[in-house]
C-alpha cells in the first residue's frame, strides 16, 4: 500500500490497485482453504446453469422474430442491473475486495479509483454471472453492422452495474452496517429463498387459472396483444435498457437515434459516477454515510438479569442449568441460528407439498393421498434438523469461545448443555410435524417414528459434538449476510469432511435403530417397532453421553489449537 503514495504514472497506480485486488482475492483461498471446496461446488452447480442461460439467450437472439431478440436482450440487461442494485443490500460483503474508503488517504486521483474499481470487479463472483451473458449478446448482435454500437452498449451496461452497486454501498452503508438491519435482512432473505418453491407453485397456479378463465375469443385477443407487445418501450428508460434500444436502432439503420440513446445512458452513468465520487469525498472528510452514517451514542449496558428461579432449568444441576440458559439466549440472539430453525420447520412442507398438490388443491384430498410409508421419512427429517442446528457447534461462540474455555466447567458439560439445547430446538418442530403425520396418516409406523426419530437425533448430536472439535470452521457472527461453511473459512481437510465424513458418520450411527424400524415395517411387526422405539431412545442417550465425553477430552487436548483455528483472518 505504501507504493500507492509515491508519485508514479497513472498507469502504474491503476496496475498497482489491480494487483492489490487480485492478491486480496487470492488470499481468501490461501488463508481459508476450505473455500476452495465451496468454489468448486459453486462452479459445478451453477456453472452449467449460467452457461445454459447464455446459450439459450444466444439462440433467442439469433432465432426470435420481430422485436423479441432486442426485447430479450433488454430484459436480461435490466435484470442483471437490478441484481447488482440489490446485491449490496442482500449481501453487503460479497468478497474480500479492497475497501475503497481506506484508499482515500492516498494521493490517488478519482479517475484511478474509478478505473481500479471497474477493473477490480473482474474478480467478483457476479462478474462470472455476467460475462457469459455478455458473450451471448455479442454472438447475437455483434456480427452485424451494429458491431460498434453493440460493443459500446455492453461496456455501458457493465459500467452501470458496477457503479450502481458501489453507489448503494456508499449511500446507505450506515444502514447496511447496522446490526438491526443485518439481523432483519438475514432472516427475511433466507425465508424468501426458502419459499421459492411455494412462490413458483403459486405463480403456476395463477397462470393456469388465468388461461382457464379465458374464452376462445379472449385467448386469441390475448395472443394478438402479446404478439404486438413492445417490452423495450418500458425497458429503454432503465440505465441498461437504453443501450439495448441503441442496438435496436442501429440494426434498423437509424444511427442518429442509436447515438442519442447511447448518449442518454452515458449521461446517466457519468452522473451516477460523479455522485458516487462525491459520496466518497464525504466519507473521506468524516461526514459518514449518506444514510445512517453517524454512530449513535453508546447507551449504558443494562445490568445483567438474574436467573429466575422456579423455571424448568431448576431440574438440572446448577452448572448445567447456567450453561443451558446461556445457550438458549445465544441461539435466539444470533440471526443465523434463527434462520436455520425457521428453515428446518419449513422442510416438511416441501416434503409433503407434492402429496398435498396431488389432491388438486383440496387439502383433505391431498392428505388422503399420503401413503402409509410416508412416516418412514420422519427420522430423516429428525436427522436433518439436528444436523443443521448442531453442526459446528463450538464456532457459534464466536469471539466468546476463549472466555468460555476459561470457565471452570468440565469440557464435556459444555457439549452436554449444547446438546440439550439443540435437541430441544429440533425436537419441538419434530414433535409437531410427526404429530400431524400421525393424526392424518395413522398407522403404527406413524406413531413409532416419533421416539425413534428423537433417539436418532440424539445420536446425530453426538457426532456433531465430536466433529465440531475435529473439523472446526470459524463463523463471523458480525457478517451482514448468511455465509456457507466454506465461505466462513476452514482448511481444505475441514471442507472435505463437511461434505463427506460428517454426514456419513451421522448415517452410520443412525443405522441400528433405522434398521430395526425397516425390519418392523417390512414384516409388519408392531411389537418390533415398540422395541425399536425403546432401543432408539436408550441408544441415542448413551451415544450423546459418550460423544460429549469424547468431545470434552478432545477439546481439552486441543484448546490452544482450536482457539487459533476459530480466529477469523484479519480483514
Amino acid at each position: 500500500m505504501a507504493a500507492l503514495g509515491d508519485s508514479q504514472p497513472t498507469r502504474s497506480q491503476v496496475g498497482t490497485l489491480f494487483r492489490l485486488r487480485g492478491k486480496l482475492t487470492l488470499r481468501q483461498f490461501s488463508r481459508e482453504k476450505g473455500r476452495i471446496i465451496g468454489a468448486i461446488v459453486v462452479f459445478v452447480v451453477f456453472g452449467p446453469m449460467i452457461v445454459a442461460a447464455a446459450i439459450g439467450s444466444a439462440v433467442g437472439y439469433r432465432n426470435l422474430a420481430d422485436q423479441w431478440p432486442t426485447a430479450l436482450f433488454g430484459g436480461i440487461m435490466v435484470a442483471l442491473w437490478l441484481i447488482w442494485l440489490g446485491f449490496p443490500i442482500i449481501a453487503t460483503s460479497i468478497n474480500e475486495s479492497a475497501d475503497i474508503t481506506r484508499l482515500l488517504i492516498f494521493p490517488i486521483s478519482r479517475r484511478d479509483l474509478i478505473l481500479s474499481t471497474l477493473l477490480g470487479t473482474l474478480f467478483d463472483y457476479p462478474t462470472y454471472l455476467m460475462l457469459p451473458l455478455f458473450v451471448a449478446a455479442f454472438i447475437g448482435f455483434g456480427f452485424t453492422v451494429a458491431f460498434p454500437v453493440v460493443i459500446l452498449a455492453i461496456l455501458l451496461c457493465y459500467g452501470h452495474m458496477v457503479i450502481i452497486g458501489q453507489l448503494v454501498s456508499v449511500a446507505i452503508g450506515g444502514i447496511l452496517q447496522s446490526r438491526r438491519f443485518r439481523d432483519v435482512a438475514i432472516i427475511f432473505f433466507s425465508l424468501v429463498g426458502s419459499s421459492c418453491y411455494f412462490i413458483n407453485i403459486a405463480f403456476q397456479s395463477g397462470m393456469e387459472r388465468l388461461f382457464d378463465s379465458l374464452s376462445p375469443g379472449q385467448e386469441e385477443a390475448f395472443a394478438e396483444s402479446f404478439a404486438t407487445f413492445q417490452p423495450l418501450n418500458i425497458l429503454q428508460w432503465f440505465p441498461t435498457g437504453a443501450p439495448v434500444r441503441a442496438v435496436e436502432q442501429a440494426l434498423a439503420g437509424s444511427w442518429l437515434m442509436a447515438l442519442l440513446w447511447l448518449g442518454y445512458s452515458a449521461v446517466i452513468l457519468a452522473t451516477l459516477t460523479w455522485l458516487w465520487s462525491q459520496l466518497l469525498s464525504r466519507l473521506a472528510t468524516g461526514g459518514g454515510f449518506l444514510m445512517g452514517g453517524r454512530p449513535q451514542a453508546q447507551k449504558e449496558k443494562p445490568a445483567a438479569r438474574k436467573v429466575r428461579r422456579g423455571s424448568v432449568l431448576d431440574l438440572l444441576p446448577d452448572d448445567l442449568a447456567v450453561l443451558v440458559g446461556k445457550e438458549l439466549r445465544s441461539v435466539w440472539r444470533v440471526p443465523q441460528r434463527r434462520v436455520s430453525l425457521l428453515q428446518g420447520v419449513l422442510v416438511p412442507f416441501f416434503m409433503m407439498g407434492p402429496f398435498l398438490l396431488s389432491g388438486g388443491g383440496n387439502v383433505s384430498g391431498g392428505l388422503s393421498a399420503i401413503p402409509s410409508w410416508f412416516g418412514l421419512s420422519m427420522p430423516l427429517y429428525s436427522l436433518f434438523l439436528n444436523w443443521v442446528n448442531s453442526q459446528n457447534m463450538l464456532a457459534w461462540e464466536g469471539r466468546g469461545l476463549p472466555s468460555l474455555l476459561l470457565t471452570p466447567h468440565p469440557r464435556w458439560r459444555l457439549f452436554l448443555a449444547k446438546g440439550i439445547v439443540f435437541f430441544f430446538l429440533s425436537g419441538v418442530p419434530y414433535l409437531i410435524v410427526t404429530g400431524l403425520v400421525a393424526f392424518f396418516v395413522g398407522g403404527w409406523v406413524s406413531y413409532m417414528v416419533i421416539p425413534i426419530g428423537l433417539g436418532m437425533g440424539l445420536a446425530s448430536i453426538a457426532v456433531t459434538a465430536v466433529t465440531s472439535v475435529l473439523f472446526p470452521i470459524p463463523v463471523n457472527l458480525e457478517a451482514k449476510r448468511t455465509r456457507g461453511n466454506f465461505q466462513s473459512g476452514g482448511n481444505f481437510k475441514t471442507g472435505c469432511a463437511t461434505v463427506t465424513i460428517i454426514p456419513i458418520g451421522i448415517a452410520v450411527v443412525s443405522l441400528p435403530p433405522g434398521a430395526l424400524l425397516g425390519v418392523a415395517y417390512y414384516f409388519n411387526l408392531p411389537w418390533l417397532g415398540v422395541v425399536a422405539a425403546l432401543f432408539s431412545l436408550v441408544y441415542g442417550a448413551g451415544l450423546l453421553y459418550g460423544g460429549c465425553r469424547l468431545a470434552g477430552n478432545l477439546l481439552q487436548e486441543r484448546e490452544p489449537e482450536l482457539v487459533a483455528t476459530m480466529k477469523l483472518p484479519e480483514e
